[in-house]
């Protein structure tokens, strides 16, 4: 038995351990059978693990194209074949929107001389537009900006809110 399977070996009962290992076995098989195109293990039916390995890759790539459209809508009719293609070489190791962006990389490497290449490529890796702050540059301009005139209605930006020196 493996060492992350020790929590098994738990209390006092040994068969009761070892059939909790064989289980746990039998359901990572089942696991790769239904998602990553792994063998169908003993005593499940083929044809029903296939029918529910179908429904999770599509349930995978629809929901992928509804949390981040635009490689589906980039890619159009090559979408669906390319994702599933994708999908079958093993499960989902994030959310549906790093999943979208694995994709992409994917499809990007998968198929060099694609119509949608170009625009693929633009939306995984857009180009730094050097000439609009960010959010954050443009948020802390705001900030800075408010707390500039604050002080200069207390009293003078220079003084930090006390009594401005007299010139005299």
């Amino acid at each position: 038995m493996a060492e992350p399977d020790e929590y098994l070996l738990r209390g006092d009962d040994a068969e009761l351990a070892v059939a909790r290992a064989r289980l746990a076995e039998r359901q990572t098989g089942l696991m790769a059978a239904l998602v990553a195109g792994g063998p169908v293990p003993e005593g499940f039916d083929p044809a029903q693990v296939a029918t529910q390995a179908r429904g999770l890759l599509a349930k995978r790539r629809d929901t992928t194209a509804r949390v981040v459209p635009e490689p589906a809508r980039i890619l159009g009719a090559d979408w669906r074949p390319l994702f599933e293609r994708y999908a079958r070489q093993g499960p989902q190791r994030g959310g549906y929107r790093a999943d979208a962006r694995e994709f992409a990389a994917w499809a990007l490497a998968a198929d060099p001389a694609a119509a949608w290449r170009d625009e693929l490529e633009h939306w995984l890796r857009p180009a730094a537009d050097t000439h609009a702050p960010g959010p954050l540059r443009a948020g802390r301009a705001v900030l800075a900006r408010a707390v500039h005139d604050r002080l200069r209605r207390r009293g003078g930006a220079a003084t930090h809110g006390r009594p401005a020196p007299s010139r005299g």
